[in-house]
């Protein structure tokens, strides 16, 4: 069985090299971390080496740290759309 390169587990949050247990060729490769046991993917994100968390019925896109990294800047730019809009409102 071949293994992937070192990463965080989403599930269990250690950095490990998991193993690959089904090798695809137009998606991603389906891992298992060895400390866990979880299924995980290589996260989508660019220049992110973490892994996501494989499900039953759906395979998350990015790890667990990139989510609240762009949930931060998400909530962020809302923030300042709104700031804008009631700020253009009162003047």
């Amino acid at each position: 069985m071949s293994a992937k390169h070192f990463g965080r587990c989403s599930f269990c949050e250690d950095r490990v090299k998991p193993d690959v247990i089904e090798k695809n060729f137009f998606r991603r490769d389906k891992c298992q971390c060895p400390a866990c046991e979880g299924i995980i993917y290589e996260c989508r994100s660019p220049l992110c080496h973490d892994y996501a968390k494989g499900g039953d019925y759906y395979d998350d896109e990015l790890c667990r740290w990139c989510v609240e990294s762009s949930g931060g800047m998400i909530k962020t730019a809302a923030e300042l759309i709104i700031a804008a809009i009631i700020a253009k409102k009162i003047l």
